[in-house]
């Protein structure tokens, strides 16, 4: 299985049993509020999905396109 489905497939499931209710996610938010959002997926999962992917990064905005491309091969 592609590492990236199955690193996708875990967070998929650990957001499905806590969803937003941490609260450790939401600085995130600012950065995917408007980023697709006729696709069906929650804002809370979108930015649990950039926090991950931006964790090795040196700076958020630049991460930005990265995770937009990243996220459009996986959930576009």
């Amino acid at each position: 299985m592609d590492q990236n489905k199955a690193m996708l497939w875990f967070y998929e499931q650990g957001y499905s049993i806590t969803g937003d209710e941490r609260g450790l996610i939401d600085e995130y938010r600012c950065y995917v509020r408007e980023f697709r959002e006729d696709d069906g997926v929650p804002e809370g999962f979108k930015a649990l999905l950039f926090n991950r992917y931006m964790k090795m990064s040196f700076s958020v905005v630049d991460s930005i396109p990265d995770f937009k491309a990243f996220y459009e091969e996986y959930y576009g």
